[in-house]
């Protein structure tokens, strides 16, 4: 169905070579599976295909790249933009990575789907088939909802369904689950998977998820991260699953090294000093929100503990209430009932505590270069780290002072945002989701990172995430919530031996991210 050979891409200000020689083919009903780690090319390679490549920046050459289906054939190298709407149109759709960015705010989702359908007698009965189709439930809810009123499920099959609408033959899933919790996730791709069979259509799986792409791709490329990314295949799966894993497990035994920072006298004085003990706490904690004289309970009777120099772990599936915790401990939602101790110093909730989000790209402003971004924390705060302190801290070289949050990548923003919390001075980081949109190498990396901030800085870290790898490798103390309610409790260390979680379990079993 697409066939292409011997495709290069160069960016044209330097030359560099971002893909070369590639070959690269998807067959209907199949899915190929795209693997590579932050950076490599997997988004630049998707763009070409789309034909939304910026021809300005890049030099794109090639012997063929065609698309086939029946009587209709297209050249991927036309220059044509009517040829490329046309196609765009009626061949191919793409699922963006973040539902909540890809969806308008101030539509509701019915008229966002209804954008799409070219063609129907009937175009409330055909969104309501599409919403069917993927597997939504109460779709006339849906249908007259506003993207908010949705989980991060609901939305994600939202997006699905606007992107069936156009009847596509190709489907290109772009990171469709890395913000979605490990059960949804296996449903969402089981749902793709069945789309794939029912529609008879060819689907491009590009994820940095190596055992999703091994258990849900018929074929797999993979882009290497070096000085030339050569796109190449492997005709066994599971030949070629070993081949990468036994890369991927040496990040396991790689041993947590001391960043070589160190503290310079005149900022040691400037680090919040307290004392050892506890440094947050929760009792009875709960909230409740009312919707429609409907009321919602959010967190019942929570009761956590934050020590000095401590990283605990906050895990559960979507809509357990992790994040409406996280807010609370932030002092960002304060309409809870139950008591949350924490040093009495008035400011401290202000100059204590700074959360890191999941998307870096969203909390930055655009127009503005990183160095004028953390400048407003420093001088707001009136901290006296300078700019070579923080970056050494998040272990990143300070010519990326002068860039914009556009020009570098998912990684590499997300410690600036490190760094810019960092530059308040805190005693505790919150951190909600913030490496789940990154690659494997890229997460071990910053969690690495981490820890080393907690043993350098004796800062205190709540890390919320429904990632059981990450939470296992990184915290202190575990707590595991679901609808709401602490479920689950204990050492990280016996994560794998002593959870009575479901969730915890399913995820160990469905995705066995042991082996890593």
């Amino acid at each position: 169905m697409l066939k292409i050979l011997n495709l290069s891409i160069y960016k044209k200000n330097n030359n560099s070579i971002l893909l070369e020689n590639v070959d690269f083919f998807v067959h209907s009903g199949k899915t190929t599976g795209l693997f590579g780690g932050s950076g490599s090319g997997k988004t630049i390679f998707s763009l070409f295909i789309l034909g939304l490549i910026n021809k300005k920046t890049f030099s794109v050459s090639g012997e063929k790249a065609f698309f086939k289906h029946k009587n209709f054939s297209f050249d991927l190298f036309s220059k044509s933009d009517l040829d490329w709407l046309y196609f765009r149109k009626n061949y191919i759709s793409l699922i963006f990575q973040d539902p909540s960015a890809s969806l308008n705010p101030n539509m509701k989702c019915g008229k966002q789907i209804m954008e799409g359908i070219s063609k129907s007698e009937n175009i409330i009965s055909a969104c309501y088939s599409l919403l069917k189709e993927v597997e939504i439930k109460d779709y006339k809810r849906v249908f007259d909802s506003y993207p908010h009123e949705l989980s991060g499920g609901q939305k994600q099959r939202v997006v699905i369904a606007i992107a069936l609408a156009s009847n596509p033959k190709i489907l290109i899933a772009d990171e469709p689950t890395t913000s979605l919790d490990p059960i949804i996730q296996k449903s969402i791709l089981i749902l793709i998977e069945k789309l794939k069979k029912t529609r008879k259509i060819g689907v491009i799986l590009i994820s940095h998820n190596l055992t999703l792409i091994k258990r849900f791709c018929d074929s797999i490329y993979f882009i290497n991260k070096s000085s030339i990314n050569r796109l190449a295949e492997f005709g066994d799966k599971n030949n070629y699953f070993n081949k990468i894993k036994n890369i991927l497990t040496k990040i396991k035994n790689k041993k947590l090294q001391n960043n070589s920072f160190v503290l310079k006298k005149n900022n040691k004085e400037n680090l919040f000093y307290i004392k050892p003990g506890i440094i947050l706490e929760t009792i009875d904690l709960s909230l409740n929100y009312n919707k429609n004289n409907l009321r919602k309970l959010v967190l019942k009777n929570i009761n956590i503990k934050l020590r000095v120099g401590e990283i605990i772990g906050l895990i559960g599936p979507s809509g357990c209430g992790k994040t409406s915790l996280g807010r609370i401990l932030a002092g960002l939602n304060k309409n809870f009932s139950g008591k949350y101790n924490f040093p009495k110093n008035c400011s401290f909730l202000k100059k204590g505590i700074q959360m890191v989000y999941q998307d870096p790209f969203s909390s930055f402003n655009p127009k503005i270069t990183i160095k004028q971004s953390i400048s407003e924390i420093i001088n707001t705060y009136k901290t006296n780290f300078s700019f070579n302190d923080l970056f050494s801290l998040v272990e990143l070289d300070i010519k990326y002072l002068k860039s914009y949050p556009h020009e570098l990548s998912g990684g590499q923003k997300q410690r600036v945002s490190i760094a810019r919390a960092l530059a308040s001075n805190p005693s505790v980081l919150i951190f909600d989701e913030s490496l789940s949109g990154l690659d494997l190498s890229t997460q071990y990396s910053l969690l690495n990172m981490i820890f080393n901030l907690k043993k350098i800085l004796n800062i205190s870290v709540v890390f919320i995430s429904h990632d059981v790898n990450n939470i296992f490798y990184l915290c202190d103390n575990i707590y595991v919530l679901n609808n709401g309610e602490i479920i689950d409790n204990f050492k990280g260390k016996y994560l794998y031996k002593k959870t009575r979680s479901n969730f915890v379990k399913n995820f160990i079993r469905d995705y066995n991210f042991k082996i890593l």
